[in-house]
């Protein structure tokens, strides 16, 4: 696949506008106030909706590398964790919208999907590799998994598609002028 020098440009926007957003966290669930939820995936969904899955890809590797290398307190886990969340959840919403000819229903499919397809990947990776590695107890993986993990997966998709369902129309009207020429 290859990319016009403006949609480069583009995804190097995108993914540095990411980045920023990723800088502004908040803690989402009392109980688990080490899962902080940032805006960064709607911009780059919003990429993925313009330029395609792969650019999606591109702009999550992107924005996670930076920030893992300027400001990420939770280490290289936390990035792993961070871009696997935005590629699960950019990477099938993108693909459900192209594949259904960029239609409102794509739009609104791909984002349920992709919620639903990251919360499923998130859990495994926090039952199989985030959480032993960061030292958590075999028998406390589970309840963790159940009563903060799937919950904040939940939401953080879900805020992250309403989000993207508000700005969509703006930022994409002011993202084609510039792609895919």
């Amino acid at each position: 696949m290859s990319y016009s020098t403006r949609n480069i440009v583009a995804i190097g926007f995108i993914a540095a506008l990411a980045t920023v957003l990723m800088w502004i966290q908040t803690p989402l669930l009392p109980a688990a106030p080490f899962l902080e939820y940032d805006l960064s995936d709607v911009p780059v969904m919003i990429g993925s909706y313009a330029l395609g899955p792969v650019a999606g890809v591109l702009i999550a590797t992107v924005k996670a590398f930076v920030f893992l290398i300027t400001k990420g307190k939770s280490g290289l886990i936390g990035a792993l964790m961070n871009l696997t969340a935005t590629v699960s959840f950019v990477f099938v919403a993108s693909l459900i919208y192209h594949r259904l000819k960029k239609s409102f229903v794509g739009a609104i499919l791909g984002l349920i999907t992709g919620v639903i397809t990251m919360t499923m990947v998130m859990t495994i990776m926090n039952i199989y590799v985030a959480l032993p590695i960061w030292g958590i107890p075999a028998e406390q993986i589970k309840p963790l998994v159940i009563s903060a993990i799937i919950p904040y997966n939940l939401l953080r998709g879900t805020i992250s598609s309403i989000a993207v369902a508000l700005v969509y129309r703006r930022f994409i009207k002011i993202l084609n002028q510039y792609v895919n020429k």
